[in-house]
C-alpha cells in the first residue's frame, strides 16, 4: 500500500454533532497517514471544544473563513494542505473505516489522478442520487452517476491546475453543480478519473417534502446552478430535457399534487434564471 499523506479538507457551518460525527469516523479509519484542515465558517466559536477534543486524536488545522461558499472554502483549505492527495468529504458525511485504505489502494492499481466513490445511507441504499454498479473510467460521454465532490480523492498537484470554480456550489447564486463542472473541465484536459462503487461513504438522504420553505429555496438555486453548468458547458440537450420535463409536470401537480406545485415552479423558475443571469 501506498504510505502518502491525505489532507482532509472540511468546509463547516452551522453543524456541530454532525462534524463531530465525522471526526470520529475518521478516527476510526484504518489508514492513519492524514492531516484534517476544519474551514470554519460559523460566526461563533461552536466547534470549539470539539475540535479541541479531537485534536489530542488527530492532526487537525483548525482554520476560521469570514465569507461563504463552500467551493471558495474548499479552495482557500487547499492552501494549508501538506499532503499528496485532497480529500473533500461534507461536514455531514462519514467515512467507513476502509475508505482511505480502498482509495489509496485503487490509485495504485487504476493509476488515476483522481478517484470517486459512491454515497449511501445507514441501510447502503444510494444517498443524495443514485450511482453506477459498475467501475470504470470517467469520459466526457461517460461520466452519468459516477462521481459526487464529497467523495472524490485527488492528487494535489492535479487540484492545483483546476481548483473549483467558485461561482458555483453552495453559499453562492449557482447553488450547485461544482462537482460535475471541475469533472467535465478536468475530462477536457484528458485527467484520468476513475470511478468504483466498492468505496462508500456515509450521507444521510435528502428527505423532500416539496412544500416547505427551505426545499424550495433549495430547489431555486439548485437549478440556477444546473442551468449555468449547462450554458457554460454546452450541455444544451440535458438542460432541455430537464425543462421540458418540469414544464410538464407543472400542470400534473396542479390537478394530482398541488402541495408539490411551488416546488416546481420554483425549479422552473431556476432553470430560466441560470441562463440568464450572468
Amino acid at each position: 500500500m501506498l504510505n502518502v499523506l491525505i489532507s482532509i479538507i472540511i468546509p463547516t457551518i452551522g453543524r456541530s454533532a454532525q462534524l463531530e460525527a465525522l471526526l470520529y469516523s475518521i478516527t476510526c479509519s484504518t489508514y492513519k497517514s492524514f492531516e484534517v484542515i476544519i474551514i470554519d465558517q460559523n460566526r461563533t466559536r461552536m466547534l470549539d471544544d470539539i475540535i479541541l477534543k479531537y485534536s489530542e486524536l488527530i492532526s487537525i488545522q483548525h482554520i476560521k473563513f469570514d465569507f461563504t461558499g463552500a467551493a471558495r472554502a474548499r479552495n482557500y483549505g487547499f492552501k494549508f494542505a501538506n499532503g499528496q492527495y485532497l480529500f473533500f468529504p461534507d461536514d455531514d458525511s462519514e467515512l467507513y473505516p476502509e475508505t482511505l485504505a480502498l482509495f489509496i489502494g485503487n490509485v495504485k492499481s487504476t493509476h488515476a489522478d483522481v478517484l470517486f466513490g459512491k454515497s449511501v445511507d445507514r441501510k447502503f441504499v444510494d444517498s443524495v442520487g443514485s450511482f453506477s454498479d459498475k467501475s470504470g473510467y470517467l469520459s466526457l460521454k461517460h461520466h452519468d452517476k459516477m462521481f459526487i465532490e464529497f467523495t472524490m480523492f485527488i492528487k494535489t498537484e492535479t487540484f492545483s491546475r483546476f481548483l473549483f470554480d467558485e461561482s458555483f456550489g453552495p453559499g453562492t447564486f449557482y447553488g450547485a453543480e461544482e462537482g460535475y463542472d471541475l469533472v467535465l473541465r478536468m475530462l477536457h484536459k484528458k485527467v484520468v478519473i476513475f470511478y468504483t462503487p466498492d468505496i462508500k461513504m456515509y450521507h444521510p438522504q435528502k428527505v423532500l417534502s416539496h412544500s416547505d420553505s427551505s426545499d424550495i429555496r433549495r430547489v431555486f438555486s439548485y437549478r440556477c446552478g444546473f442551468a449555468h453548468l449547462c450554458v457554460k458547458h454546452k450541455l444544451y440537450r440535458k438542460y432541455c430535457t430537464r425543462l421540458l420535463q418540469v414544464i410538464l409536470y407543472i400542470p400534473y401537480t396542479i390537478v394530482a399534487a398541488p402541495g408539490k406545485t411551488r416546488y416546481y415552479l420554483s425549479e422552473l423558475m431556476g432553470l430560466l434564471t441560470g441562463i440568464i443571469v450572468r
